[in-house]
């Protein structure tokens, strides 16, 4: 019996959602360089709505909702979330620790929204570097996970909730 509650346990906490403290996230924008992209989120009843524009003007083209998390177990296996939006593609990003420069050297795996609640289940495997230097993606080089609308001009509409690794 101690053994079953210990492993629920291990498995409530696999599951742990990153989208419980909206106070871990931070909104980063191409503007930091130079850009002219802009991004709010807001946070109610967990979940985030994110509202901006991404613009590739003045050599920009990003926003992104980050979180740095604590630890990561060496075990999980990817993320996992629930979206909806304005039919565009969106990416999640994995900066790497170790790296001077992580704006260019990040992990990417896109998902596509639509206006209806999808689940997104994203294996880390499924990531693709986007930078030679960047070291491999395992759990114990994650630095920062992030939301992000990337590479376009496009106005970012997203909502995000349930957001939790696995």
């Amino acid at each position: 019996m101690r053994l079953i509650y210990l492993l629920i346990l291990i498995s409530m906490s696999a599951f742990s959602q990153m989208s419980d403290n909206p106070r871990s996230w931070s909104v980063i924008t191409d503007q930091v360089m130079g850009g002219k992209s802009e991004l709010e989120a807001n946070y109610d009843e967990g979940t985030f709505q994110l509202k901006g524009y991404v613009t590739t003007e003045n050599n920009g083209g990003f926003v992104r909702l980050a979180h740095r998390p604590d630890s990561i177990d060496k075990n999980t296996k990817g993320i996992k979330f629930m979206a909806k939006g304005n039919d565009e593609t969106y990416e999640i990003h994995i900066t790497m620790k170790g790296i001077k420069f992580p704006p260019w050297a990040y992990h990417s795996q896109s998902f596509a929204v639509g206006s209806e609640w999808k689940e997104y289940y994203i294996k880390f495997k499924d990531f693709k570097k986007s930078a030679f230097m960047s070291p491999s993606l395992k759990p114990k080089n994650i630095r920062d996970i992030s939301i992000a609308g990337y590479g376009r001009d496009f106005n970012v509409d997203l909502a995000i909730k349930d957001i939790a690794l696995f």
